[in-house]
C-alpha cells in the first residue's frame, strides 16, 4: 500500500510539472525558456524537477507526447465511425478544435513542432510522436482520397489538400482566439470547413 501510495504521489507530482512545462513552453519558444521557470510555475524544488526530468529536453519532449497521444486516441474514436469523407473530415477538424480551442498555448507549440516535420527539417521529435504525426497526416490523406473519388474535392493532389486543411483550420482557431469571442468548437469548424469547400470543392 506504501509503494502504491508513493507511486501515485509521484505520478501526481510528474503531472503537476507537465502542466507547469507547458504553460512555460506556451509563453517562450524552447530556447529562451527555462527550468528555473518550470519550477517556479509549480512552486517546487529544482531538486524536485530533476528528479523527474533530467533535461528541459526531455521535459519538453513529454509535454508534447502527452498532448499528441491525447489528440492520437481521440482521433481514432471520432473516425471509428462510418460516415461519408466530407463527415469525417469535419468529425477529425472538430478533434483538433476540441483540444485547441480555449488552450491557446497548444496550438503555437503544435504548429511550431509540425512544420519541422513538415517540411522534413531537423527537429526534436521522439520516435512515437513522429508517429503520431505520420499516422495522423495518412488518415487525412485517406479522408481526402476518399473525397475526391467521390467528386466532392477537386483532384488538387494529397499533400496540398492536407496542408490547406490544416491553414484554414489554424486560421479559424486563431481568429477565434483573437476576436475574443467566446464560440463553441463547431463554430470553428463551421467556418474552417465553408473555407476549404469554397477553395478544393468541386465545382457544381
Amino acid at each position: 500500500m506504501t509503494l502504491d501510495r508513493k507511486n501515485l504521489e509521484k505520478q501526481q507530482r510528474k503531472n503537476l510539472l507537465l502542466e507547469a512545462a507547458s504553460l512555460v513552453f506556451g509563453r517562450k519558444p524552447f530556447d529562451e525558456a527555462t527550468m528555473q521557470e518550470v519550477a517556479a510555475e509549480a512552486q517546487i524544488g529544482m531538486q524536485g524537477l530533476y528528479e523527474h526530468f533530467s533535461s528541459k529536453q526531455e521535459l519538453y519532449e513529454q509535454v508534447m507526447l502527452r498532448r499528441a497521444e491525447r489528440f492520437f486516441i481521440e482521433a481514432e474514436e471520432a473516425l471509428r465511425v462510418d460516415r461519408p469523407p466530407l463527415e469525417q473530415l469535419r468529425a477529425m477538424f472538430l478533434t483538433y478544435a476540441s483540444q485547441f480551442k480555449g488552450r491557446a498555448i497548444w496550438l503555437p507549440m503544435f504548429i511550431h513542432d509540425r512544420v519541422y516535420y513538415d517540411w522534413g527539417f531537423e527537429s526534436r521529435f521522439l520516435p512515437r510522436l513522429k508517429e503520431i504525426y505520420e499516422t495522423e497526416r495518412i488518415r487525412l490523406k485517406t479522408i481526402l482520397r476518399r473525397a475526391v473519388a467521390a467528386g466532392e474535392l477537386q483532384g488538387l493532389g494529397d499533400e496540398f489538400l492536407t496542408q490547406l486543411c490544416f491553414g484554414v483550420l489554424e486560421a479559424s482557431l486563431h481568429h477565434s482566439h483573437r476576436s475574443g469571442v467566446d464560440e463553441p468548437p463547431e463554430a470553428c469548424v463551421d467556418r474552417a470547413m465553408a473555407c476549404f469547400l469554397r477553395g478544393a470543392g468541386a465545382a457544381p
